[in-house]
């Protein structure tokens, strides 16, 4: 047997595809997705309500798919920001960090909820 190491990467589909709204590009709203899960993670959410990991995650994947949407990009305005914001968002894992971006978004006028 050899002590040789391999690495794996696991890939996960996303629950929330990279489809944006034409012509300029919008998000998907939260509010529309299917199986509804991603509803009562939100509500859950604003309630104050306990998440599972599942739930937080759900909730992060929207975020990113938020951030991420070509109509931000239209504006020109806070490039900065919202470069940090796309980054932040794709290590979103707790409760509390959702909720710091989201503010992180609302100070640059952009609302994902």
């Amino acid at each position: 047997m050899s002590d040789e190491i391999i690495e794996v990467t696991i890939y996960k589909p996303k629950r929330i595809p990279d489809i944006y709204r034409p012509p300029l590009g919008l998000p998907l709203n939260w509010q529309d997705e299917a199986s509804g899960k991603l509803r009562s993670a939100v509500f859950k959410f604003f309630s104050y309500q306990t998440l599972s990991p599942n739930e937080i995650s759900l909730v992060a994947e929207y975020c990113q798919h938020y951030i991420n949407a070509p109509c931000w990009d239209a504006t020109g305005e806070f490039p900065n920001e919202l470069a940090a914001l796309r980054q932040s968002a794709a290590t979103l894992s707790t409760v509390d960090e959702i909720g710091q971006w989201i503010n992180g978004c609302l100070e640059i006028a952009i609302d994902p909820f």
